[in-house]
């Protein structure tokens, strides 16, 4: 299959105007201007016509349980308060609901230009059932053990996990254990779960330094949340010590395979920590706005070297799944950010956290056909304003070489 297109914006080599790629299987073989390529290989192209073609975006952070949820969780301006309505709201949903919210999720990412997706699942016993999906997804099982009190309890609370993952294998994305937060995750789950990511190469991700609220909980052993996690008989001895990304640091998660969603609330000694571990980030800019939280330290991570991707949390804090949303609001956020810049965090900062950089967030000889394109529109923009600013929505998406979007079909 060779695809066409007026612009070719591949993130691993300069934009090729009039570019061309070939796609064997689920990979790309070859890409270059149309005239190379023509010259070079035979067979049917399709030309996509005015449009711009990068690679397929990924959502590093999202939580599709929740997609049917947007407008039902109110910010009332305290964390703790929000977390306490998700759950009670999530305790009203059904099976059925839960299922019909994950296949919307889905159909929402794949309808703006999200190719891959690192989402955090409430109910492996769920996935099954809504597979095969016409996304890559890492499938990160979560995990709370509250307070635990049994040494017996953690094993099978992992045990549960390894089940769900041995069920299915063959995947086009892949498995993750996501331990959910410092506030809700023991010592010991956390360094168990760190283990055997670890050891079975797996994704590891989790919500850290999220809120103002946790950190006060941790390094000062004051306010709301651990004025509610002390009445509800939480073990307070984490706390009045040191902030969370130190707490992880000393527990041993940190990592080149460690995903850290948001990472709000930082000092210098954390982002150190989090550049010498290798630990990657992930900002959620419209969700980081629904909770009304300051400017986020982006500038630091970025002076240190910290590999910072984008996701879009779920719409229970947000109002859309599109990652084109989501790199906007970063550019109202921060102005002189290039639009360069903004791509490269939504395709190739997420390959890199996923440890697939040569597989994804790239158009490159080797890598696999996840791409999309969107209409070419307003004048006076580079390649990279093309794609992030474009005027019209999401026209085609392929991933690993199988459309699975075409306005035009």
């Amino acid at each position: 299959m060779i695809l066409r297109a007026r612009l070719v914006v591949p993130m691993s080599q300069p934009p090729i105007e009039d570019g061309a790629i070939v796609i064997e299987n689920d990979q790309i073989i070859a890409i270059g201007p149309t005239t190379d390529i023509r010259a070079q290989h035979a067979g049917a192209m399709r030309d996509l016509g005015e449009v711009a073609v990068s690679p397929g975006l990924i959502n590093a952070h999202c939580h599709l349980d929740y997609s049917d949820m947007l407008d039902e969780v109110e910010w009332r301006g305290s964390f703790i308060e929000w977390i306490l309505q998700l759950v009670a709201l999530k305790r009203l949903r059904s099976e059925k609901q839960y299922r019909a919210a994950i296949q919307s999720g889905i159909a929402q990412l794949v309808r703006s230009g999200t190719t891959t997706v690192v989402n955090i699942e409430c109910f492996p016993g769920l996935i099954e059932s809504v597979l095969p999906s016409p996304l890559r997804i890492w499938w990160c099982l979560e995990l709370i053990d509250f307070n635990p009190t049994e040494p017996s309890n953690l094993e099978d609370l992992m045990q549960q996990a390894l089940e769900g993952i041995s069920k299915q294998q063959d995947l086009p994305g892949g498995w993750g254990l996501a331990p959910h937060a410092p506030y809700t995750v023991s010592a010991a789950l956390y360094r168990h779960a760190a283990q055997v990511s670890r050891e079975m190469k797996i994704l590891f991700t989790t919500h850290l330094a999220e809120s103002e609220q946790e950190d006060d909980m941790f390094r000062r052993g004051t306010g709301p949340m651990y004025d509610y996690f002390s009445r509800a008989g939480r073990s307070m001895g984490d706390c009045k010590r040191m902030g969370t990304v130190q707490l992880l640091s000393e527990y041993g998660v940190l990592g080149p395979n460690c995903l850290a969603a948001h990472a709000n609330c930082l000092a210098p000694p954390d982002i150190a920590r989090l550049k010498e571990t290798g630990t990657h980030v992930v900002h959620c800019p419209k969700s980081h706005r629904f909770f009304n939280r300051d400017t986020p330290l982006l500038g630091l991570l970025w002076r240190d070297g910290v590999n910072v991707c984008l996701g879009t949390d779920s719409l229970a804090s947000n109002d859309t799944l599109d990652m084109f949303a989501e790199m906007r609001t970063l550019a109202r956020m921060f102005p002189g950010l290039s639009a360069e810049r903004l791509l490269s965090m939504a395709t190739v900062c997420g390959a890199k956290a996923l440890n697939l950089g040569d597989k994804l967030g790239q158009l490159a000889v080797g890598a696999w056909a996840d791409l999309i394109a969107v209409p070419l529109g307003g004048e006076g923009m580079d390649s990279y304003e093309a794609v992030v600013f474009a005027e019209k929505p999401v026209c085609f998406s392929m991933m690993g070489g199988k459309v699975v979007f075409d306005e035009n079909a």
